[in-house]
């Protein structure tokens, strides 16, 4: 199993084009390697050997930006997302799941600035997401009622500090 990312490229139209990146996520790497120079990432194996970090060929094409973050939250560590002037914002998924069967697309993506933050964020939300779980179990709250608690205190907690696209 990789750490998987997928990557974003804005298009002229407005839409995007999503490629997948198999280790992606690692470390949150990529945002310091997509470039115009190397806009996929590419490592040079030797001279003759060229190495993409980043699939070449798009998973989906496009794609508006709710679209674009329309995945599996379960599965996809990172997002990034490349505006036409290269500038690489990068999202982690927070999967909402107060439940095992919950739809794994139900979740939100929050904006950090590196692996650092990105593990604080992780961190507040597991904590965050245990309690509401926990509350399910109780029968205190419904699946759906988790759900959107979840994305409200998701948007709250970030406040204006970060962006965060909510999927609910």
């Amino acid at each position: 199993m990789g750490h998987r990312a997928l990557v974003a490229y804005e298009r002229p139209d407005g839409r995007y084009d999503r490629h997948y990146a198999h280790w992606g996520a690692t470390s949150l790497a990529l945002r310091h390697k997509i470039t115009a120079e190397t806009p996929f990432a590419e490592e040079s194996k030797s001279e003759t050997q060229w190495k993409p970090a980043i699939e070449p060929t798009p998973q989906a094409t496009v794609l508006s930006c709710k679209e674009t973050a329309n995945f599996d939250y379960q599965q996809i560590e990172a997002l990034y997302v490349v505006s036409l002037a290269w500038v690489v914002t990068t999202y982690i998924p927070l999967w909402f799941g107060p439940t095992e069967r919950t739809d794994p697309t139900v979740g939100a993506l929050v904006a950090v600035r590196d692996d650092h933050d990105a593990v604080h964020v992780r961190e507040w939300f597991r904590a965050t997401r245990a309690v509401v779980r926990d509350m399910v179990r109780r029968g205190v709250l419904g699946e759906h009622e988790a759900t959107n608690y979840l994305a409200r205190r998701t948007t709250e907690w970030a406040g204006d500090r970060r962006e965060v696209i909510s999927m609910v």
